[in-house]
């Protein structure tokens, strides 16, 4: 069978989204003209973010992100402003996962013709307070009728140096993750399941995690000047996130999951579940790097002494099948997790 044969009885389900990405970075290849085949000053399809380098010694970055309501966000469970927060700050944290500094963003609207206004002024002043915590400018971008609900933001930012990058990961570096894991998952099933009630401040901490994340910007510059070159952030989960990470590096990895750092109230809201969703829970915005142990102990020490948080040693890369990740207890025994992290068009994960 072809691959044009091939295609031809494929779906998009059929893959999910990860193998779809590399069959469409396989057609930019083939169809590529020889000369603008990613060239040494450019990176292609596979990182956080698109990056080029118009001086020798400063990169610059762009990132977009779309979110589509009832899939991405549902209007029940979030507020018009706490969607514009999150919608620019998933693009921010991509700007943050290659140790860069955001600088402008660009918001595409789809909106049905019933929309109201006033929701769509607090969803811009989410945006902007957001941008504001950043000195990001938002500078433009487009409106269109839509069915549902959806946003485009894209994001210009630019790094010193090479950044951090997935596949500059090495047989040997140490894994390691700033923050606590699994707040945002959590949050979502307790929002899913109608919301924090009255005097719930678990729930509500843990909701809060879900609908205002945080983009580690500052963290991921004291990690570029601390010497990491490897990172990414944690959108999709730890256990997925890793694996993308390890196959772009060409390395397999172990992730122990006792020293996978939990958000405090996991275990008093979620008991036995608490590591699972720490493992693969989506949308923590936390930076996943990979080092050797010295430049992890040089960079953990970095962020402590400018006050932003831990910097947890959780699993190694290592020889092996490109992307494969292991999961193991405390004693070092294979641990097989009871679901996988997020994927677009799989069955694993969710998001709202």
């Amino acid at each position: 069978m072809t691959h044009d044969e091939s295609s031809a009885t494929l779906r998009v389900a059929d893959l999910g989204e990860f193998a779809l990405i590399d069959r469409l970075a396989a057609v930019l290849r083939e169809e590529a003209v020889p000369a603008r085949s990613a060239p040494a000053d450019e990176l292609a399809i596979g990182d956080d973010a698109a990056a080029w380098r118009p001086t020798p010694d400063r990169w610059e970055i762009l990132t977009t992100d779309a979110l589509v309501e009832n899939v991405h966000f549902r209007l029940s469970t979030t507020t018009w402003r706490e969607l514009g927060w999150k919608a620019l700050a998933e693009n921010v944290s991509d700007v943050a996962a290659m140790g860069g500094r955001p600088r402008r963003a660009f918001v595409t609207l789809g909106l049905p013709p019933e929309t109201p206004i006033a929701g769509l002024e607090e969803l811009y002043r989410g945006m902007a307070h957001l941008a504001c915590e950043f000195d990001l400018v938002i500078a433009g971008g487009d409106t269109v009728a839509a069915p549902v609900v959806f946003l485009s933001v894209t994001v210009v930012g630019e790094v010193e140096g090479p950044g951090l990058r997935r596949s500059a990961g090495q047989p040997g570096d140490l894994l390691a993750v700033t923050g606590v894991l699994g707040g945002s998952a959590a949050g979502l099933e307790i929002l899913e399941a109608g919301g924090p009630g009255p005097g719930d401040d678990v729930g509500r901490s843990l909701a809060h995690c879900h609908r205002n994340p945080s983009p580690r910007v500052r963290q991921g510059l004291v990690l570029n000047e601390a010497g990491i070159r490897c990172g990414m952030d944690l959108s999709d989960g730890l256990l997925g996130d890793a694996a993308k990470l390890a196959r772009a590096s060409g390395v397999g990895a172990t992730i122990a999951l006792a020293s996978v750092p939990m958000h405090p109230c996991l275990e008093e809201r979620f008991g036995p579940r608490a590591a699972e969703l720490a493992l693969t829970g989506g949308e923590d915005y936390e930076l996943l790097v990979a080092a050797p142990a010295d430049v992890i102990g040089r960079a953990e020490q970095a962020l402590r002494r400018a006050r932003l948080g831990p910097l947890s040693v959780v699993g190694r890369l290592e020889p092996g099948h490109a992307g494969q990740v292991r999961v193991v207890d405390a004693a070092g025994r294979p641990i097989q997790p009871s679901r996988a992290s997020w994927d677009h068009f799989g069955r694993s994960g969710t998001r709202r």
